[in-house]
C-alpha cells in the first residue's frame, strides 16, 4: 500500500492576503477549500493546477515555477513550491484576469 505524505505546510504572500481580504465571504470559502485540497494533495484534479508561463518564482529551491490553481470557475490563486522544504507559498489569489496579471 502507497504511503501517503504529510499534508504542506502554507506560506502566505502579503499580496495573497490582501486581496483574500478583499473578497466576499463565499470566496474566501472557495479559496479555503481548494488550498485544503492543494495542501494535501496538489495534484487533484478538481484544482486544474497548471505551470503559469514566461513566469518565474521567487524560490530556487522549488524550481523557480510558479502554478495557478483553481477555486471555482472563475476564482484563481497562484503559488510555488518550497520557500522551504514541505511547504507551499500562496502568492495572489482572486478573480481570473487580476490574480493571473499580479503574479
Amino acid at each position: 500500500m502507497p504511503v501517503k505524505a504529510p499534508p504542506f505546510k502554507l506560506f502566505f504572500e502579503i499580496i495573497f492576503l490582501e486581496n483574500y481580504t478583499k473578497l466576499g465571504r463565499n470566496e474566501r470559502k472557495s479559496i479555503d477549500k481548494a488550498i485544503k485540497g492543494l495542501a494535501n494533495n496538489p495534484r487533484n484534479p478538481s484544482l486544474n493546477t497548471h505551470k503559469e508561463k514566461n513566469v518565474k518564482g521567487k524560490y530556487s529551491t522549488g524550481g523557480r515555477d510558479v502554478f495557478i490553481a483553481y477555486a471555482s470557475k472563475k476564482l484563481r490563486f497562484t503559488f510555488e513550491y518550497d520557500p522551504k522544504v514541505g511547504m507551499i507559498a500562496l502568492r495572489n489569489c482572486g478573480y481570473h484576469d487580476n490574480s493571473e496579471r499580479k503574479i
